[in-house]
């Protein structure tokens, strides 16, 4: 190759085929003097055409900082394998260093509105359940998940732009940042700028800067719902009503965590192991599959249940409860009665 003008270089050194394209032209240039001079008309002629296939590529859309182009690839580097976001992190503090060691596997399901969640430390699942993912009041699900698919969408309809480079964990990447976002927040994507796919998510203040919550991106695709493996009819964990301080029935976010048990002491990370939201009723049904890890090997377990509501200022409540394993199903229990906060028993009877 013996193009010599290094802006045309650089427009080509990212497309292939166009760095292809041309160093076919210089090869023919320089076999065809062998039998003829070139003459001047004829070569302008030739980078004439070579400058408007650069502007004509596809890669090229975005203006005058090629803006069009990351955005682009970016797109392309979301494999699109079915209809469900799959989306895989860990969350981190604003330093970039972990919190926990847990990473969090998701499945969303826009359409039917499912949620699969499987949690891992070091590679043993601690956490696997489905989930019904709406967008209410409480935002945990669908959440981040909500937003990783609001990216796609950004990058299709031109509602992402490009705010600047730096650097994360070593790597070179570019920010972007997405337009019309609700619910979360202003939330700024670093894109790897070898590779175009995504490796944080971070929200933003109202006024630009880091709100200190973000998440490593170890993984992003969209899988058949085969592939996503939802169980929105596993066995019933617990059910029960959820008090609000009035002692009347109340809305509620409710999450269940796995205990460590007495036979087996290490301690490790904690998940939910089940989520849910109660309805106007207050009622609420938590299921998981008992014959999947964590589960495996034990029949006899200890939980805490908490609930929150809507107003954080109301409190939380915390109730321990014990299920036992038969048959492959959760032997079933009297409904629990959850009063947020907890007031003593009297003054709701």
């Amino acid at each position: 190759m013996t193009i010599r003008d290094r802006e045309l270089l650089e427009e080509l050194r990212e497309d292939p085929e166009l760095l292809a394209l041309a160093d076919a032209v210089v090869e023919t240039q320089r076999i065809s003097r062998r039998f003829r001079p070139w003459g001047a008309v004829t070569v302008v002629a030739l980078a004439a055409a070579l400058f408007l296939l650069v502007l004509a590529s596809p890669w090229d859309r975005g203006g005058e900082h090629g803006s069009g182009s990351i955005l682009d690839r970016a797109l392309a580097a979301i494999p699109t394998g079915g209809p469900v976001s799959h989306l895989t992190i860990q969350l981190e503090q604003g330093d970039g260093h972990a919190f926990s060691p847990v990473t969090n596997e998701a499945f969303y399901d826009k359409r039917r509105g499912l949620a699969r969640v499987v949690s891992r430390n070091a590679g043993e699942t601690i956490a696997d359940y489905t989930t019904r993912a709406t967008e209410d009041e409480f935002t945990t699900f669908p959440g981040l998940l909500a937003g990783a698919e609001y990216y796609r969408e950004a990058l299709a309809s031109g509602n992402a732009t490009i705010v600047g480079q730096g650097i994360w964990r070593g790597r070179p990447v570019h920010w972007v940042r997405l337009e019309g976002r609700g619910g979360l927040g202003v939330l700024q994507i670093g894109i790897d700028r070898d590779n175009y796919r995504p490796v944080v998510f971070r929200l933003l203040d109202a006024d630009g800067t880091p709100s200190g919550f973000q998440v490593a991106v170890l993984g992003f695709d969209y899988v058949s719902t085969a592939e996503a493996a939802f169980e929105p009819d596993a066995p019933v964990l617990v059910r029960g009503t959820v008090l609000g301080r009035d002692c009347r029935p109340t809305r509620a976010r409710i999450g269940a965590v796995l205990k460590p048990s007495s036979l087996d002491p290490a301690i490790l990370p904690s998940a939910e192991i089940a989520s849910a939201r109660s309805g106007p009723d207050g009622r609420f049904t938590l299921r998981v599959d008992p014959r999947k890890d964590p589960f495996l090997g034990r029949s006899r377990f200890d939980f805490t249940l908490n609930a929150q509501v809507a107003d954080p200022t109301r409190g939380f409540a915390f109730v321990p409860f014990r299920r036992v394993v038969r048959n492959g199903t959760w032997v079933p229990r009297k409904p629990l009665v959850v009063r947020v906060p907890r007031e003593p028993a009297s003054e709701c009877d």
